[in-house]
């Protein structure tokens, strides 16, 4: 009969291995956020992660910053912060098996760091987007790791701390700063009166072609 073991025990097993990564140059990762329709809470996203996976390729633990834009910023924080997460996540981890099962097999950089916690569904890419929402040398204090690395957490603590790193990511995804960008804009209201052009970047770049072809999609993805 084989003995199903709890996460607690499969964690301290990958203790001796575990490496907090030293952080190096900082790589933006555009985010665009499209409206499919006038109502302000229907939307998706499209995760531009090619310079952070070129840089990953070469073993680089970058530090990610991210760089939102969107056609119009009413819409509700709180659930744009839970999907923007899960929307994250999903990507990331897409583009991680893409790697790892290509010519860049086992990933590198922040796609092959697991610190022996892919246990743990998702948690490398909230540690990353909890890096690209923090300043400085504060972020890993920010993470529940020093407690639950030390063994001194039982199952329940450990996902009380999983579940507390989500939170602070969510917190940190709501009072993120969004611009918006005028093709989006207009893509947004297409079909309404425009609304508030406050947070418009008038000197922003064209879009990329690849968000241009993909503006009625409804399906967030990735692109590097």
């Amino acid at each position: 009969m084989t003995v199903r073991r709890s996460i607690k025990d499969r964690l301290l097993d990958q203790l001796p291995s575990v490496k907090m990564p030293t952080l190096g140059k900082t790589v933006d990762i555009p985010v665009y956020v499209i409206h499919n329709s006038a109502d302000a809470e229907d939307y998706f996203f499209i995760f531009d992660f090619e310079q952070f996976v070129e840089r990953s390729r070469s073993g680089m633990f970058v530090r990610p910053r991210l760089k939102v834009w969107a056609g119009r910023s009413d819409f509700a924080r709180g659930r744009f912060a839970r999907q923007f997460r899960e929307s994250f996540a999903r990507e990331f981890e897409a583009a991680r098996k893409a790697m790892s099962a290509g010519a860049d097999k086992g990933g590198s950089g922040w796609f092959s760091w697991s610190m022996g916690l892919d246990i743990i569904p998702n948690f490398v890419a909230h540690v990353v987007l909890l890096v690209a929402l923090s300043a400085g040398k504060m972020v890993w204090s920010a993470l529940p790791l020093p407690g639950f690395l030390r063994g001194k957490s039982d199952g329940e603590k450990l996902e009380r701390s999983i579940e507390d790193t989500q939170t602070k990511v969510d917190r940190a995804l709501e009072e993120m700063e969004v611009t918006l960008h005028q093709v989006l804009f207009e893509h947004a209201f297409k079909d309404g009166a425009p609304g508030s052009r406050r947070e418009m970047d008038h000197d922003a770049w064209p879009l990329p072609d690849f968000v241009s072809q993909h503006l009625t999609d409804k399906k967030s993805t990735s692109w590097w």
